[in-house]
């Protein structure tokens, strides 16, 4: 059973759901959609997929910051496919993609992800803070 990323030219009604059932417990539906990011033509978004069932998912946002371009909004992977690598390999992912314009990329990463995101060579840049509601966070980045 692999994992196969593939890249999404829109945002989908599936990727919505997934941001909303694993980052927004307990908030609007509609709190999973970014204003302004997701029908930006710039933003990317990258699915990975088991057996045609997107599992995992990311957003890579154009977000400039400390001299990173780009930022990772919406990172997810359902409950019962996490722990396997499949955070590790999106990540990845798009670490192989804005190398090649030499750039890096930052995040707000909850406290339960800092782990993936030092796997990944992710740093930690900021002091930790709360996002209300969704809880404490860091700034990571890599470059």
């Amino acid at each position: 059973m692999g994992c196969e990323l593939k890249w999404m030219s829109f945002i989908t009604e599936e990727h919505l759901d997934l941001r909303f059932r694993v980052l927004r417990e307990n908030q609007p539906r509609e709190s999973a959609h970014y204003p302004g990011i997701d029908d930006d033509k710039r933003t990317k978004f990258l699915g990975a997929f088991i057996e045609n069932k997107l599992v995992g998912c990311a957003t890579l946002q154009v977000d400039p910051k400390n001299g990173c371009k780009y930022r990772i909004r919406g990172m997810a992977v359902e409950p019962n496919y996490r722990n396997q690598g499949i955070g590790t390999k999106i990540v990845k992912k798009l670490q192989m993609i804005v190398k090649k314009e030499g750039t890096g990329i930052w995040c707000n990463a909850r406290i339960k992800a800092i782990t993936m995101y030092e796997r990944c060579d992710f740093k930690i840049v900021s002091e930790v803070f709360e996002i209300k509601p969704i809880g404490l966070h860091y700034d990571m980045e890599w470059r």
